[in-house]
């Protein structure tokens, strides 16, 4: 009774030293801490982001009608639970989420990063915090990639510099160059995930995978294969390791990959045969296939222009090598 008489006292440094008070407090009467949450910014603060009265229902109802001050002290918790976490990632601003980032105590899961980046990307502190954790899913790294590619591709220097659909076509192809490399780091758990989300996305497109096919992507190429053709998992991967051609080229184009480009397709799961099942990611792949490919001369026209944008590839995989051996030496020599 004392403290909710409190509660009316007409100074708030009174009322912000019950909150102080009572905020570690487990035993604390919860409509005294109930009230206190409606109170003046730094006293609601105070009991928001110390409580244990509070529940996650609680603190899920305060990210949804508090003030961002409210936000930040529910984001700075010593532990955040997923369903809390979830509800600051979907209304949370800025700050409550770089706050949120920042916390070793905060649950985060796939499906809340991926919300993150999702909302967030553009904001060049909040890409960084993502990307720091190690533990960030592929999709939403794909999605950061995105969301960088978009913000250099519509600065005013670039835009004034290149003309649109060669800004598209260049922002595009970096994308996925970005993308074959995020997709070395992924778990098997997080490939049908990654594959779907970029069917929704509409971003398995041809160019696409046979680059990651001849950067040895080999699982996450066969996860492709079997989400488009509707072939088991376990099935696709047995046809590909050891098929023979045909059934190679009818499990292709049973994925939607044109029969005019089916056997460039086929001819890079050769060479991946060829290699043990373990493609190095160097240029040579790339090479050894253009050069296939062109002895044969029943290769279509689409083939051939296939071709043509794999020896691109080779050129520029061939330039990354270089740059990185050169900044490797610069960092030894250092």
């Amino acid at each position: 009774m004392a403290a909710t008489f409190l509660l009316d006292d007409v100074s708030p440094k009174v009322r912000l030293s019950l909150a102080e008070t009572l905020a570690d407090d487990a035993h604390a009467p919860r409509p005294v801490i109930l009230a206190l949450t409606e109170d003046r910014a730094d006293i609601a603060a105070t009991v928001v982001s110390r409580s244990p009265v509070l529940t996650d229902n609680d603190l899920i109802d305060l990210v949804g009608r508090g003030s961002q001050e409210v936000r930040a002290a529910v984001a700075v918790r010593a532990t955040v639970s997923v369903p809390v976490a979830a509800a600051l990632a979907e209304i949370g601003g800025r700050l409550d989420i770089a706050l949120l980032l920042r916390n070793p105590g905060a649950r985060l899961t796939a499906n809340v990063m991926v919300r993150l980046a999702s909302r967030c990307g553009k904001d060049v502190t909040i890409r960084e915090l993502l990307l720091e954790r190690s533990e960030l899913p592929a999709t939403a790294r794909h999605i950061l990639i995105e969301k960088v590619g978009d913000t250099l591709a519509d600065t005013g220097l670039v835009a004034a510099l290149i003309p649109a659909r060669k800004r598209e076509r260049i922002r595009r192809e970096a994308c996925e160059a970005a993308l074959v490399r995020v997709l070395a780091g992924a778990g098997e758990a997080e490939l049908a995930e990654m594959v779907e989300h970029l069917r929704i996305e509409g971003r398995l497109s041809t160019m696409f995978l046979i680059h990651s096919l001849c950067a040895g992507r080999t699982a996450f190429f066969a996860e492709v294969i079997s989400n488009l053709s509707g072939v088991a998992r376990a099935r696709a991967r047995a046809i590909l390791a050891s098929g023979r051609p045909r059934a190679v080229r009818a499990l292709i184009e049973a994925a939607g990959i044109a029969r005019d480009v089916s056997d460039v397709f086929s001819e890079a799961v050769t060479i991946w045969r060829e290699e043990g099942g373990d493609i190095p990611g160097d240029a040579g792949i790339f090479l050894r296939l253009a050069e296939r490919c062109r002895r044969q001369r029943d290769v279509s026209e689409a083939g051939h222009a296939l071709v043509d944008a794999v020896e691109r590839l080779a050129i520029a995989e061939m330039r990354q090598m270089a740059k990185a051996y050169v900044h490797e030496l610069l960092r030894d020599a250092a």
